[in-house]
C-alpha cells in the first residue's frame, strides 16, 4: 500500500492567487465603479452647492486711566478689555435679541423658491412678490406653512396649501391665511412665472435656525480679531444677514453706551439746579451787603495780613468742592435701588475705577435679566457683587470725606490764626470776604460741572462703533459642500471597495477546488491533469483523430499515467473513484479507456458501480446487456458473455455494470470481482475500473486492492476543501494506494487564474462565437 506521510501546511498567503481571484472579476469592479460614479453625479447634479461667507470685526481695547473726556476722542468708544470678554461678545453677537432685528429686517421668515421638476431653487434678491405678515394668529404650535402661488391675472393670484386648499388674493391687500393676516406685493421688475412656492416661517424658529447656523471663530484673541460665519445656499442671502447683524450688534452697543450717559447728564442736570440757585442767593447777598457798607475796595494795610489767608483759602475752596461733590455722591450711593451712579467727575481714581465697575456690572446685569429671571444664578451672583462693589464705594466716599474734613479743619485753624493778626481789619471786610468767599465756592463748582456736562454731551454725541467692521461680508468662491472632488473620488474608491467587500466575503466562504494549487495546499498527492469544463453542446466522448482541449488533455493524463503505474507483464489496473456522486469520474474513466486504449495495447473499462451503474450513458446501443452484476451473481456466467467492443474505439471494450442488485456490498466482497481481473489481466494492457463514490458507499473499498493505481476525481467548482481532507484520511490509513487526483470540469479561468487549454498545436475545433457581454460577465 502507498505510504505517505502528510506535513501540515503552514499557511502562507499566495499573493499571486489573491490578486488573480480578484481581477478575475474586473468587469464587476467596473459596472460598481460606474455606478457609484453615476450616483455620484446625479447627486452632483441636484444637490444645492452650501457657500460659507464671513465678516470680520476688530475690537480696540479698553483705555482705564483717562485723565479727561476731552483727552482723546478715539477712547469714547465703549471697547474691550481682554480676550475674556472678546468671547463674550460673541454671545453677545449671537443673542436672540439681535437676531430676531435681523429677521424682522430682512424679512427671513418669508422664503420663496422657484419650483422646478426635481428641486427648488430658492430665490433672495430678484424676487417676482414679495410678501409681508402683517400679524399672526395666537398659535404657539405654529412653525411653519407652505403655499404656491399660481394663476395669476393681472392683480389676482391664488395661493394652496399642502392641503390643496385655495384662496384667492390680490396685490397690496391683506389677505387672512391659516396662521395669520399676509400682504403680497407684485415686483414688476422681475418676470412672474408660471408657479412659486412661499414658505412663511414662525420667526422664532427662524431665530433658532440662524442661532445654530452663524459660527463664531477668534482668529487672534490678542489682535481682538472675530470672525462670524455663516453656511447658506444663497450668497447674497448670506452676506446680508452677516452685515445686518454686526449693524444690529454695533447699534445695541451704541445703546448701552448712550444709557450710562444719559444717567450722568441726568445727575449733572440736578447738581446745576442746586448750585445755580445757591450762587444766585450769594451774588445777591453780597449785592445787598455791598449796598448797605458802602464797600468799594479793600483796605490796603490788609492786604499783606491777608495774603496767607488768601493762599489758604483756595485750598480750602477745592476742600469744599471736593466736600460738596463727595456728599451729593453719598446720597447716591446711599439709595436703596440699583441705578447707574455718575462718574468721570474728577474724584480720587480710585473711586472713579470703582464707580465705573459698579455701572458696567449694572449693565451686564441689565441684558442678562432680558433673557433670564432674577432667581438665575448668574443674576443672583451679579447681585452679589453689585451690593458688594456699592459698599465698597459707600466706604470709599466715606473715607474721602473724612479726610477732606480733616483737611478743612486744618485749613480752617490756619486761616482763624491768620485772621488773628488782622483784629484792624474793620469787621464788615470779614463779612465781605465771607460772601466773597461763598460766591467763589459756588462759581468753581458750577463751572466744574458745566464742564463735565459738555464732555458728557460729547461723549453721547459721538456714535462710535462698539466693533470695526475689518472685512464687510463676502463669500468663497468655492462652495464649502458638496465637495465634487472628494465625492468623485470618494465614489471610485466606494466603487472598488463594494464589490471588493462583497467579494472577499464570498472567497472567504467559499471552500470549493478550483485548481491544482487548491489541492496542493491540502494534499501531498500529486495532480496528473486538469480536464478541461465541456459545453451541453459539445462532444463528451473523444473521437478518432480528435485534436479538442479535451482530447489533448486525457493524452497529457494518459502520459503522466505511465509514470505513475508499476512495471508490470500482466495488465496495469486503474481505478477511477471519487468521493461522491457528480464529480465526473466516469467521464473520465470512459475517456481515459478510449483515450489509453490502441491496437497494440488493448483496454478493458469495467462498469464497477452496480449500485448506479452510468457507462451506460455513453453507450450509442440502447440494448439492455449483462454486466458484472450477473457476472458476480451467477457463476455460470461466461465472461465472453460481458464483453462489448466499444464503436468509438475497436481497441476498447467494455463491461457494463449490469442489473442493480439489492446487495451489491456481498457481490463485490465475494472474490469474484478478483477472479475476473486476474482473467483479464492476460488479455489486455490496461484495465479502467470505474468504481463507485468512496464518501457514499463502502463499494470501492472492496476492490481496491485489484488495482495498481487510484485516479482520484475532484470537479473543480463543485469539490469541497472536506473532500480532500477525506481522501488524504484514506491514504493515511492504507485504504487507497498510489492515488493521484485528477482536476475535471477546470474552466479556463478557474479561480481566477485564467489556465489556458491551448497547448499551441493549432488544432482547436472549438469556434466560441458568444457575445462579448458573456464573456466579459461570465463567472
Amino acid at each position: 500500500m502507498q505510504k505517505i506521510e502528510f506535513q501540515e501546511k503552514e499557511d502562507s498567503l499566495n499573493l499571486r492567487k489573491v490578486i488573480s481571484q480578484y481581477l478575475y472579476k474586473w468587469p464587476w469592479f467596473i459596472a460598481s465603479i460606474l455606478l457609484f460614479v453615476i450616483g455620484a453625479y446625479i447627486y452632483l447634479r441636484y444637490s444645492v452647492p452650501q457657500y460659507q461667507s464671513t465678516t470680520v470685526l476688530k475690537f480696540d481695547k479698553k483705555q482705564n486711566n483717562l485723565s479727561s473726556a476731552l483727552s482723546d476722542l478715539e477712547n469714547l468708544g465703549m471697547g474691550l478689555g481682554n480676550a475674556d470678554e472678546l468671547k463674550s461678545e460673541g454671545a453677545v453677537v449671537t443673542s436672540r435679541p439681535i437676531l430676531m432685528e435681523v429677521v424682522k429686517n430682512l424679512n427671513l421668515n418669508v422664503e420663496y423658491f422657484n419650483t422646478g421638476e426635481i428641486k427648488d431653487s430658492q430665490l433672495f434678491n430678484k424676487i417676482p412678490v414679495v410678501a409681508k405678515v402683517l400679524s399672526y394668529n395666537n398659535n404657539e404650535n405654529f412653525k411653519f406653512s407652505e403655499y404656491t402661488m399660481m394663476d395669476l391675472k393681472g392683480d389676482e393670484f391664488t395661493l394652496q396649501n399642502e392641503k390643496k386648499a385655495t384662496f384667492k388674493g390680490k396685490f397690496n391687500i391683506p389677505l387672512n391665511l391659516d396662521f395669520g393676516i399676509v400682504m403680497f406685493q407684485r415686483n414688476s421688475a422681475v418676470p412672474f412665472k408660471s408657479k412659486y412656492k412661499v414658505i412663511f416661517w414662525n420667526p422664532i424658529e427662524k431665530v433658532k435656525k440662524l442661532e445654530k447656523t452663524v459660527e463664531i471663530n477668534l482668529p487672534d484673541e490678542k489682535a481682538m480679531l472675530m470672525e462670524i460665519n455663516l453656511i447658506g445656499s444663497l450668497p447674497e442671502k448670506s452676506e446680508a444677514i452677516l452685515n445686518e447683524v454686526t449693524k444690529q450688534y454695533n447699534l445695541d452697543g451704541q445703546k448701552d453706551k448712550n444709557l450710562q450717559a444719559q444717567n450722568t447728564q441726568e445727575f449733572i442736570d440736578k447738581r446745576l439746579e442746586v448750585i445755580t440757585k445757591d450762587l444766585s442767593g450769594v451774588e445777591n447777598q453780597k449785592e445787598d451787603f455791598e449796598n448797605r457798607n458802602r464797600i468799594v475796595d479793600i483796605q490796603a494795610q490788609a492786604e499783606l495780613a491777608l495774603q496767607n489767608t488768601s493762599d489758604n483759602t483756595k485750598v480750602l475752596l477745592q476742600q469744599q468742592a471736593q466736600l460738596d461733590l463727595l456728599n451729593s455722591l453719598s446720597g447716591e450711593a446711599s439709595k436703596g435701588n440699583n441705578q447707574l451712579m455718575p462718574s468721570n467727575l474728577g474724584l480720587n481714581p480710585s473711586l472713579e475705577q470703582s464707580i465705573s465697575q459698579y455701572n458696567s456690572l449694572i449693565i451686564s446685569r441689565n441684558k442678562t435679566l432680558k433673557q433670564a429671571t432674577n432667581e438665575n444664578p448668574a443674576v443672583i451672583e451679579m447681585n452679589r457683587e453689585i451690593a458688594s462693589l456699592k459698599e465698597v464705594i459707600r466706604d470709599n466716599i466715606h473715607e474721602q470725606k473724612q479726610t477732606v474734613q480733616t483737611g478743612i479743619s486744618q485749613l480752617q485753624n490756619q486761616i482763624n490764626t491768620n485772621n488773628s493778626m488782622i483784629q484792624k481789619v474793620p469787621g464788615q471786610s470779614k463779612v465781605y470776604r465771607g460772601i466773597e468767599r461763598q460766591q467763589n465756592l459756588k462759581e468753581q463748582l458750577f463751572l466744574f460741572l458745566l464742564q463735565k456736562r459738555e464732555e458728557n454731551a460729547i461723549n453721547l454725541s459721538v456714535n462710535v462703533p462698539k466693533a470695526k467692521i475689518v472685512n464687510p461680508a463676502f463669500t468663497e468662491d468655492i462652495p464649502v459642500s458638496p465637495k465634487k472632488d472628494i465625492i468623485l473620488l470618494g465614489a471610485v474608491l466606494l466603487g472598488i471597495l463594494f464589490p471588493f467587500a462583497v467579494l472577499y466575503f464570498l472567497f472567504m466562504l467559499d471552500d470549493k477546488i478550483y485548481t491544482r494549487d487548491d489541492i496542493k495546499e491540502r494534499s501531498e498527492l500529486g495532480v496528473l491533469v486538469d480536464i478541461p469544463s465541456l459545453k451541453d453542446n459539445e462532444n463528451h466522448l473523444i473521437q478518432k483523430n480528435d485534436f479538442s482541449e479535451l482530447a489533448e488533455a486525457f493524452r497529457v493524463l494518459v502520459s503522466n499515467l505511465k509514470f505513475v503505474l508499476p512495471v508490470k507483464e500482466t495488465a496495469k489496473v486503474v481505478m477511477v473513484t471519487s468521493s461522491v456522486k457528480g464529480e465526473g469520474k466516469t467521464l473520465v474513466s470512459v475517456n481515459l479507456a478510449l483515450t489509453i486504449a490502441n491496437k497494440n495495447s488493448r483496454a478493458l473499462l469495467i462498469g464497477s458501480d452496480i449500485r448506479n451503474p452510468q457507462i451506460q450513458r455513453y453507450d450509442s446501443e440502447p440494448t439492455k446487456r449483462k454486466g458484472l452484476t450477473e457476472y458476480l451473481y451467477d457463476n455460470s456466467v461466461n465472461v465472453e458473455e460481458l464483453i462489448h467492443t466499444s464503436t468509438t474505439n475497436p481497441s476498447c471494450d467494455v463491461i457494463y455494470a449490469g442489473a442493480i442488485p439489492p446487495n451489491p456490498q456481498e457481490l463485490l466482497s465475494n472474490g469474484r470481482y478478483q477472479k475476473l481481473i486476474a482473467e483479464m489481466s492476460s488479455q489486455y494492457a490496461y484495465i479502467i475500473i470505474d468504481s463507485a463514490p468512496l464518501m457514499l458507499v463502502s463499494d470501492t473499498l472492496s476492490i481496491v486492492d485489484t488495482a495498481d493505481a487510484t485516479l482520484y476525481v475532484v470537479r473543480s467548482g463543485v469539490s469541497r476543501n472536506i473532500l480532500i481532507d477525506f481522501a488524504n484520511d484514506l491514504v493515511k490509513d492504507s485504504k487507497l494506494k498510489n492515488v493521484s487526483f485528477v482536476i475535471n470540469d477546470v474552466s479556463k479561468r478557474a479561480g481566477g487564474y485564467g489556465y489556458n487549454y491551448s497547448y499551441g498545436y493549432g488544432y482547436s475545433q472549438t469556434n466560441d462565437k458568444k457575445s462579448w457581454w458573456s464573456k466579459i460577465f461570465k463567472s
